[in-house]
């Protein structure tokens, strides 16, 4: 018996279906927006190791 190389899907119309792409589009969103969040976060909240306004715990403090 001799099988055809060519897909069982040639000459003929194979509709579009979008099974799945509204949530990988989400998922793509959440992390998109976890990225900005936690940069955003980072940004107002980060102070170098070298800051003057660093005090290491059990320092005395400067009043």
């Amino acid at each position: 018996m001799h099988e055809s190389s060519t897909p069982a899907t040639a000459g003929r119309h194979v509709p579009f279906k979008q099974e799945g792409w509204g949530i990988a589009l989400f998922i793509c969103l959440l992390a998109l927006g976890s990225a900005l969040t936690a940069f955003y976060v980072h940004k107002t909240t980060y102070k170098h190791p070298t800051d003057v306004r660093m005090k290491a715990v059990g320092s005395p403090s400067s009043h």
